[in-house]
């Protein structure tokens, strides 16, 4: 490749981003050299268009295609693609509903649950955890284990009804309007065998799964969610709160949540 095809290619990279004028590449008047160029720039926004209206297909059809195309196309505008792949464009699109469509809060909560459902799908694979691998463990490994969930697992807060509008267009049923809950709720998304899924969770739960995920050991993790349980106007002896973590642990090896356990001793992992 010589220096000057290659000074042209970027060049031309730059035209298409905004960054630069490539006219002077094109031979011809002015008229000739923009609509050849203004071919490939409507080429290069309409592919990455149609990418965010595949990747966010529920969001699409909830904002309608014209709210959608014209958030889209501000977005493009301000975040080309920086990987090979256009699989992975798109991932900042919520914040940027978020920051640019005040007024529709619930759109940027309904296109971060298409992201992270999308994002379950194509995930990393990993082993699964059996629940035999703590046939073995001596008692005093409760203190200083640590449990690692699979590598799909996302941990979201909703204050819209954003799954059950998801999940009304996911059944092709009409969805309803995008409309705060009383509370936020705390939703667990990842991906079981090659099918994502997503449920809520309670909220000594997610403190569990988010202090787990920042590298607590279980017992650190699991004094968290003690906590939890002691602000929901309720009284929880030792044994209730022991048996409502231990049925969240039930849950995680129903749901092949966790993807192996780390503990400085002989049984390091398992899967």
């Amino acid at each position: 490749m010589s220096l000057s095809l290659l000074s042209a290619q970027l060049q031309f990279q730059q035209h298409l981003l905004g960054a630069a004028d490539a006219t002077a590449l094109i031979d011809g008047d002015t008229a000739r050299q923009q609509r050849g160029l203004g071919i490939y720039l409507n080429a290069y926004r309409q592919r990455l268009l149609d990418t965010l209206i595949d990747s966010y297909e529920k969001t699409h059809a909830v904002m309608g295609g014209e709210a959608f195309e014209a958030a889209a196309l501000a977005y493009i505008a301000g975040h080309p693609p920086t990987t090979r792949s256009l699989r992975w464009y798109g991932e900042r699109l919520d914040a940027h509903l978020a920051a640019n469509l005040p007024e529709r809060p619930g759109c940027a909560e309904l296109a971060r649950l298409d992201w992270a459902l999308r994002s379950a799908f194509d995930g990393l694979d990993s082993e699964v955890l059996d629940a035999s691998v703590f046939a073995d463990l001596p008692p005093e490994a409760w203190a200083t284990l640590r449990l690692v969930s699979v590598p799909t697992t996302q941990l979201l807060v909703f204050r819209y009804n954003t799954v059950a509008v998801w999940q009304a267009l996911d059944d092709d049923q009409s969805p309803p309007e995008l409309q705060v809950g009383a509370v936020d709720v705390d939703w667990l998304v990842w991906r079981k065998g090659l099918q994502p899924h997503f449920r809520s969770l309670h909220r000594a739960e997610a403190a569990l799964l988010r202090a787990m995920r920042d590298g607590s050991t279980f017992a650190q993790a699991c004094a968290l969610a003690e906590a939890c349980f002691s602000t929901d106007g309720r009284t929880h002896t030792d044994e209730d709160v022991s048996a409502l973590i231990g049925g969240f642990m039930r849950q995680w090896f129903e749901d092949e949540l966790l993807a192996r356990l780390v503990w400085p001793g002989p049984a390091t992992t398992g899967g």
